[in-house]
């Protein structure tokens, strides 16, 4: 038999237990923008296993769920750049349909954003003003100028009307929202330090490289259409938007090397962000190249429109010269890019080889740096009219699609919420 003394000292245990759990539970301490904050944080609904009921999977929403709108939406892209103009026709109708996916998902997750900070106001400043959640803001843009890419390009195929308008629409709402993250979030009041840097540094400024990339797509289609002076218009824009962001990321690219260096490799957590500089040495690669070609078609249709004007009759004769200097970069930058792939892969590999690696968003960090890659081997292909880089950029595509496909079927997963809130909690509460 147990002793009466030990029994009730067991018995006042339990009853204390049940007072600190209630009280834990039961007995908010402050509130945060509307959300209770509890005494105990393993308590608190944004830390739970799982998330229970509509109001806490908003709370939990972050922007790093636009980087699935990204991975989705450069899928419609590359379907519709196959070197082979007989395998168009089958992929293209798969190309649709992942543009389709595209608006549905960007459209939901920006619903969600905003009920987030309508609800929760005070996480909105939290989020800006913290050194991982902000970077994801140009996850947003991204995911937005590929739906304005998608819907130009695929709405002209299928002759939809007006499509290439509300592609052109959309790509100067994403050009305003690019440059907001690339000024903005950079300047923000945040502590960094060089053992935490992580790739993740460059998502506020690639939106202005891919912002130039799908603008020498757009003015492409316009030059098709005979609109030569706005095809010119978003032609300066788009070298403009790509030279901000090449040359911040190449800076940024140096301190994440020097980071890489100096510490040991990022956490097993974010070890996929070890791909995202492939992301600008692609979109740069690419958006230089079509700009240049862009300019051999249009320069001189524009001089020609207007022969008592001198300056345009001297850019007549740029074209050429701004696509061998843009095809010199792009071969550099692919280079470059397949050297950050090699690091990439024998960095995941490594750590997979010590232990597993769980699914998380940051998985979705494969698929838009390596379709960026496989967008500058298209443009490769093209100019030189190579097999190697046509059959290339073929297989890549191939892969790229695989993992879009895999990741959507393991995305209800994410329900549990992998993305850390707890950053989210104001501290002095």
């Amino acid at each position: 038999m147990v002793p009466t003394s030990a029994a009730t000292t067991k018995e006042n245990n339990g009853q204390d237990q049940d007072s600190n759990t209630s009280t834990a539970i039961d007995e908010p301490k402050t509130e945060l923008g509307g959300a209770p904050v509890m005494r105990s944080l393993s308590t608190h609904p944004l830390l739970s296993p799982r998330a229970r009921g509509l109001k806490i999977r908003i709370m939990r929403f972050t922007p790093s769920w636009f980087s699935v709108t990204m991975g989705t939406g450069i899928v419609n892209t590359l379907l519709f750049d196959l070197p082979w103009d007989e395998t168009h026709a089958a992929f293209r109708a798969i190309g649709a349909a992942f543009l389709v996916l595209d608006i549905i998902l960007w459209v939901v997750f920006l619903v969600l954003t905003v009920s987030r900070y309508i609800m929760y106001p005070r996480f909105f400043t939290a989020m800006v003003t913290h050194e991982t959640h902000s970077l994801f803001l140009g996850t947003i843009p991204m995911g937005l100028v590929t739906i304005a890419s998608g819907i130009a390009r695929t709405g002209s195929e299928y002759g939809v009307a007006h499509s290439l308008n509300i592609g052109i629409v959309l790509w100067w709402i994403a050009n305003v929202m690019s440059i907001a993250t690339a000024f903005g979030v950079m300047f923000t009041k945040q502590k960094h330090a060089t053992e935490t840097l992580t790739a993740a540094w460059l998502l506020p400024v690639v939106p202005t490289i891919t912002q130039g990339a799908v603008g020498s797509s757009l003015c492409r289609l316009l030059l098709e259409d005979n609109r030569l002076e706005y095809a010119f218009t978003i032609w300066i824009i788009s070298y403009i938007m790509t030279g901000i962001g090449t040359l911040l990321a190449m800076g940024l690219l140096v301190l994440y090397l020097q980071r890489l260096v100096l510490h040991r490799l990022p956490p097993r957590e974010v070890i996929i962000s070890t791909f995202l500089p492939l992301g600008p040495c692609g979109q740069a690669g690419f958006a230089l190249i079509e700009l240049g070609r862009d300019a051999i078609d249009m320069l001189p249709r524009i001089a020609s429109m207007y022969p008592d004007r001198e300056g345009l009759q001297q850019l007549a004769l740029l074209g050429a010269p701004l696509l061998g200097v843009g095809l010199l970069t792009a071969l550099v930058l692919w280079g470059l890019g397949v050297w950050w792939a090699f690091n990439a892969f024998t960095s995941v590999g490594t750590d997979l080889f010590k232990r597993r690696i769980a699914f998380n968003m940051g998985f979705w960090g494969l698929t838009f740096p390596l379709g960026s890659m496989t967008l500058a081997t298209f443009s490769l292909a093209r100019l030189f009219d190579s097999n190697f880089f046509s059959v290339l950029s073929a297989i890549m595509t191939f892969a790229v699609t695989c993992l879009a496909v895999t990741f959507l079927l393991f995305l209800p997963s994410l329900q549990r919420g992998n993305v850390p809130a707890s950053t989210l909690i104001d501290p002095n509460t």
